[in-house]
């Protein structure tokens, strides 16, 4: 019965030296591949040597635009007024993971479905002729510019704007601007592109 009371006074005092360390130490791991699997796991963070990002052929990166490569900084946005242009096709990847080509056309068909989503998504602050006249009253979104203004200069391309290419459109509709918030979840790629078309043939240039 001594021995026995030696022993369990052992293994308390070893538990006690042990409770007393750093409880920051996250302790050993068992079998940690059961949890902590070493591929990349779907939306995280990598750190593998060597690996730069670029999409296998044929394939397009989560997130990302087949037609539109530029941030969301301003420095993006003028860049993209400068360089981007309508696309010739759009590529998407349906659920089966192939990826599709969509032929972009600028036609009336094309023009009257960017009339559609015109007017789901802007003409509430836009205005349906784009002339800035919307629904929407609120304070914050008092001041929506005319499409077809050809005088007053907006502040970031220094162009009125009636003069905004499509790439600064695009822009917009995709990350937002000012009071406007980014669209991107709201239309696909295909959807902004004809919204943009059809602002730039019928809305730039409304009562001219």
């Amino acid at each position: 019965m001594h021995k026995i009371f030696k022993i369990f006074l052992f293994v308390m005092l070893v538990t006690l030296c042990y409770s007393c360390k750093d409880n920051t130490s996250p302790g050993y791991e068992y079998m940690p591949d059961m949890y902590r699997t070493p591929p990349i796991e779907t939306y995280a963070e990598h750190t593998i040597e060597g690996y730069d990002g670029i999409p296998v052929e044929g394939t397009i990166a989560r997130g990302k635009l087949s037609s539109f490569k530029y941030d969301g900084t301003t420095e993006g946005y003028l860049i993209a007024g400068e360089e981007s242009t309508y696309p010739d096709s759009i590529y998407k990847v349906d659920l089966g993971g192939k990826v599709k080509s969509i032929p972009f056309k600028n036609n009336q068909k094309t023009l009257e479905e960017g009339e559609k989503l015109y007017g789901i998504f802007c003409a509430h602050c836009h205005g349906i002729n784009g002339e800035g006249d919307g629904s929407v009253t609120h304070p914050a979104y008092s001041a929506v510019p005319a499409y077809n203004d050809s005088e007053k200069l907006r502040p970031r391309a220094n162009i009125p704007m009636s003069e905004l290419k499509e790439g600064h459109i695009f822009h917009a509709i995709t990350y937002g601007l000012n009071a406007m918030g980014p669209h991107a979840s709201l239309l696909n790629e295909e959807e902004r592109w004809k919204v943009v078309l059809y602002i730039q043939e019928k809305l730039q240039n409304y009562g001219k």
